[in-house]
């Protein structure tokens, strides 16, 4: 049986740290931009809910779309006829909003609240909702077994009464342990694993930082993490949820901010990482990734805005998390990273696939116009796509009717590459030429690229 510990005594790496200190800096800056609208607040909330939900259940072999938990959002009731995934969704849907509720009306984690959830989460499927396990379990692949069922009241106890006890840690490094230690001891028979991501998200909420669930992309990483944890390694946990509620702050802050403020609060994050440490790739990494979270999330608010004004148009969007710190050195360094899609497009007409793209990391080739040394190593955007059954062509895209072959940031300035329309002979071959827009910004970067899409390409 594991030691519970308390969250004030884990130990980090000076890199983890770092990306704490990083949270408290940006969530210190969007606190700025408060007290927010009710249209502002509601505009966050359903940027973030419904993907927040669909991952969790994703996470455990549960079937559900982010337009299956939209349709549910609308009434927060089902036919009695419905399937038991659309159960599943609205169970969800209910935790999230009484685990939200909860946390912003003060109350403390307790026992009975821990039932509730749970209660939620497993209404009318599981086979005890609200209460504890009656019997011994096995969790398959896991390097553990759980303690006895006749343990857990007293384990629950005891992680609820360090929980309010040791109240000093970073909430981050406090939501790890408690999702690490809950899903240890496995109160109940199932659910276990959304009840844990509840649990971690208010405990970040009455820290003061956005709910953040973990995305089903990162899977794999996040049941290693939680393995290392269960060792008292709890870099890799803690990065995790660090990262995701860089890029959930780095979205909310381009929902409530203008986009003058917005690159006002860059420029000025650039320039203060810069005067610190300037020689720091670390700190150029922070700054970088949060302007990748920003085109991302503009990618993201422009297809929910087709979608919502237009019966004709439609655009299925997927987002992919920034690739981590070493990835993105690696990268540097001109290696080819596999899993290195951001996000990708399907755009549609009348519901019919007209084209689907992806922006992916590529380490950015000099030209001859850049504005900057040769020697700078920048980590851009590159653009692929096609029809929806095409296949992509990775590094050397080809289509003169879209424009758009590459964006990358560079400092506090953003750049878009795209095809003049001209070729020039290479070393063996015609080649392209590129043109670079030093004065783009995510907004402008898509109307152009949708308007080849879909008026150029498309005839619309």
């Amino acid at each position: 049986m594991i030691e519970f510990g308390t969250p004030t005594r884990i130990k980090l790496r000076q890199d983890t740290e770092q990306l704490l200190d990083q949270v408290d800096l940006e969530i210190k800056e969007f606190n700025k931009l408060r007290p927010l609208s009710d249209d502002v607040k509601n505009r966050i909330k359903m940027a973030f809910l419904p993907d927040r939900v669909t991952s969790s259940l994703n996470m455990e072999g549960i079937v559900a779309t982010r337009r299956q938990t939209l349709a549910i959002m609308d009434s927060m009731t089902i036919a009695d006829s419905s399937s038991k995934s659309e159960q599943e969704v609205l169970n969800a849907l209910s935790a999230d909003e009484l685990t939200i509720d909860a946390a912003e009306d003060g109350q403390n984690m307790s026992e009975s609240l821990l039932r509730q959830i749970h209660a939620l989460i497993e209404r009318n499927i599981g086979e005890k909702p609200g209460g504890y396990r009656d019997r011994d379990v096995k969790i398959s692949q896991a390097l553990f077994t759980p303690p006895s069922h006749f343990d857990v009241p007293n384990l629950v106890n005891e992680l609820l009464s360090i929980y309010q006890k040791d109240n000093t840690a970073h909430p981050i490094v406090r939501a790890a342990w408690v999702h690490n230690r809950f899903t240890y001891i496995h109160p109940f028979l199932d659910g276990n694993g959304r009840t844990a991501r509840l649990v971690q998200d208010f405990t970040l909420l009455t820290g003061k930082l956005f709910p953040t669930g973990v995305p089903s992309a990162l899977r794999d990483d996040y049941y290693d993490a939680l393995a290392d944890a269960d060792n008292d390694e709890w870099d890799d946990l803690v990065a995790i949820l660090a990262n995701r509620q860089l890029g959930v702050i780095a979205k909310a802050s381009g929902i409530a901010a203008e986009r003058e403020e917005r690159t006002a609060w860059v420029t000025k994050l650039a320039k203060k990482a810069g005067d610190k440490k300037r020689g720091s790739q670390h700190k150029q990494y922070l700054v970088w990734a949060h302007r990748m979270n920003e085109i991302q999330a503009s990618f993201e608010a422009t297809a929910q805005e087709v979608n919502s004004v237009s019966d004709v148009l439609s655009v299925e969007h997927q987002s992919y998390p920034v690739v981590d710190f070493k990835t993105w050195k690696s990268l540097c360094n001109g290696q080819r990273i596999r899993d290195n899609w951001f996000l990708s497009q399907t755009l549609k007409i009348d519901g019919d696939s007209v084209y689907r793209f992806v922006l992916y990391f590529r380490k950015h080739v000099h030209f001859p116009s850049d504005t900057f040394a040769a020697g700078e190593s920048i980590v851009g955007l590159r653009f692929a796509g096609g029809k929806q059954n095409e296949k992509y062509d990775f590094g050397i895209f080809q289509d003169s009717e879209i424009r758009l072959r590459e964006i990358i940031c560079y400092r506090e300035d953003l750049y878009m590459y795209s095809y003049n329309g001209k070729r020039r002979m290479g070393r063996h071959e015609e080649i392209e030429e590129w043109e670079a827009d030093t004065g783009s910004s995510p907004n402008l970067i898509i109307e152009q690229l949708y308007g080849d899409i879909f008026e150029t390409k498309s005839g619309v």
